[in-house]
């Protein structure tokens, strides 16, 4: 582990925020206003012929409220619902952000951004402050990010068992949101009070310190640079008794201040970005690299051991009628030099676009994705080794007339997407190749507002294990009444589906209704019904599904 680490972790803990309240211009503020939408929710469903995975009955209370008085601002949301998802008492946040001028603090369930590899958006239920007085930047929270959850006694392999996970982070920078340099802390941890080995089973407690920085500067008129890096310090185990000697007393605190010992491990984070912008053109180079496991708690994924440059570039043409945007960028992992192989990715992406105008327009694009296992510690066997490409191309030719009543547009849809396998030991085995083609007429009709949608489509996907042909018409027709204050909408669709040989009908029928009787009340109604049919000898099953959905919506 990087001692100086340690050093550097604590320099940000003694950062404290000051600040003064101007109350000069409250006279020519609007003393108070509210604004937002109260929303409710009732889903039914229904399934037949198969076992279902949700309840029969469900309902949804929402909310986002914003109240001013004066220049402070006071958002305030939040979610009830009846689904527990495996709790002992029903799902329900609440969250209030107030601001007022450079002030903005967060109270409940809140979310919050520093930088995208130290705290960047993980939900907390908690509180907050950011402080943007001029060139000074300042953020802190503090709060629980994981609540405990403890196993079904009806499924517990179904139980996602957690302890408690506490913690704060801060930021402290200058700048602006163009030009700016900020330092940004972090420390998360399981609370081992609430951890019981005897229902958590496998479930080990552990804590998460980061220490990052994250930069922008605009070099010159048309050229920014963006850059980011963290060092995250992860204890894998807290329970675990055995310290690490540093022979420094100064040191030897600083462990057991950021919970250090034998399964403590860091990793770094490093991006970096340079963008080359004019009117008509772009071009921009990126750079990313994560060591393998790297993590912050204050964030929900990263895909880690990885290194990846990329080139991208977009310009326009011939009077902005033709617009090109591509990139072609190189990934490898193994950064460590600790697996058995090595995997390069080749990743490239081009889209075309030309519209005349009038009559005719065409979107085409490009992918090609690509995976090679090169040697790592070990020989590399042949007759195993990963090398694929993906590739991807699509073509949408779009006709559109214009009339002075209606306007009428024909579009056709062409996919061809393949994965082909460069291993000639593995490519029968792993090789997919598929098509799709959807033809579509539009149809609008400018004062009564009728809208027609019809078209067909035909799909296949064709592999060693299956061979899958879709093909079948879909209708939808819309129509509002009185005025625009009563939409309504229905939709079928009827395909024919052959799995291996084996034929079916897949049918769906939806309708909506939405009735807008004023600026504050919407009220609105879906219907779904789906049938899957398939022979009795078949081992695919036939279902029939039912959806049905109120929901009512008040603006405030």
């Amino acid at each position: 582990m990087n001692r100086n680490l340690l050093l550097a972790l604590l320099l940000v803990l003694f950062c404290r925020p000051v600040f003064a309240q101007d109350l000069s211009q409250l006279t020519k503020q609007k003393p108070f206003a509210i604004g937002g939408s109260l929303s409710a929710n009732a889903d039914f469903y229904n399934i037949t012929g198969r076992e279902s995975t949700r309840d029969p009955f469900s309902y949804t209370l929402s909310g986002n409220v914003n109240v001013s008085l004066y220049s402070l601002q006071l958002p305030f949301s939040f979610v009830y619902s009846n689904r527990n998802f495996n709790y002992s008492q029903p799902f329900n946040r609440f969250g209030i952000s107030p601001e007022y001028k450079w002030i903005k603090v967060h109270l409940g369930y809140r979310s919050m951004s520093f930088s995208p590899l130290t705290m960047a958006g993980h939900s907390f239920l908690g509180v907050g402050v950011e402080l943007n007085p001029g060139l000074f930047r300042f953020g802190a929270l503090y709060g629980r990010f994981s609540q405990k959850t403890l196993p079904n006694s009806t499924n517990p392999q179904d139980t996602i068992q957690t302890p408690v996970r506490k913690g704060y982070s801060m930021k402290v920078g200058v700048g602006s949101t163009k030009n700016f340099a900020d330092l940004i802390f972090l420390q998360i941890m399981d609370d081992t009070l609430s951890f019981d080995k005897m229902k958590f089973g496998s479930k080990i407690p552990q804590a998460n310190t980061v220490l990052g920085t994250h930069m922008k500067f605009t070099l010159f008129k048309n050229v920014t640079w963006e850059t980011e890096g963290a060092v995250s310090l992860l204890t894998k185990d807290l329970n675990t008794t055995q310290p690490i000697e540093t022979g420094n007393a100064t040191l030897q605190s600083l462990v057991g201040t950021f919970h250090v010992n034998l399964s403590s491990e860091y990793s770094t984070g490093v991006t970096s970005s340079l963008t080359y912008a004019a009117k008509k053109f772009s071009l921009g180079l990126q750079y990313r690299r994560l060591d393998p496991n790297f993590q912050s708690f204050g964030a929900y994924y990263f895909n880690t051991d990885v290194e990846n440059m990329t080139i991208n570039s977009k310009f326009r043409l011939f009077k902005n009628k033709i617009s090109v945007s591509g990139n072609v960028g190189l990934q490898n992992d193994n950064l460590r030099k600790n697996k058995e192989v090595k995997s390069s990715r080749l990743i490239s992406m081009a889209n075309i676009t030309y519209n005349s105008g009038k009559l005719f327009s065409l979107n085409g694009s490009f992918s090609n994705y690509s995976i090679n296992q090169l040697p790592g510690r070990l020989p590399l066997n042949d007759t195993i080794k990963l090398y694929q490409s993906n590739r991807n191309i699509t073509i949408t030719p779009t006709f559109t007339f214009n009339h002075a009543n209606n306007q009428q547009m024909v579009q056709l849809n062409l996919v061809l997407m393949d994965l082909t396998d460069h291993n000639q030991f593995t490519a029968k085995s792993t090789e997919v190749n598929s098509r799709m083609a959807l033809l579509n007429y539009f149809f609008s009709h400018n004062k009564s507002g009728l809208s027609v949608m019809a078209g067909v489509n035909y799909t296949t996907m064709t592999s060693v294990y299956s061979n899958q042909i879709l093909y079948g018409i879909n209708t939808d027709i819309g129509k509002p009444f009185f005025k625009g204050k009563l939409s309504t909408h229905g939709g079928i669709s009827v395909n024919h589906s052959s799995i291996n040989g084996t034929p079916g009908l897949i049918n769906t029928g939806t309708a909506s209704v939405t009735f807008k009787p004023g600026p504050k009340h919407l009220f609105r109604m879906n219907f779904c019904f789906m049938q899957n049919i398939y022979p009795e000898t078949s081992s695919i099953k036939s279902f029939h599904e039912t959806k049905f959905m109120f929901s009512y919506v008040y603006n405030i």
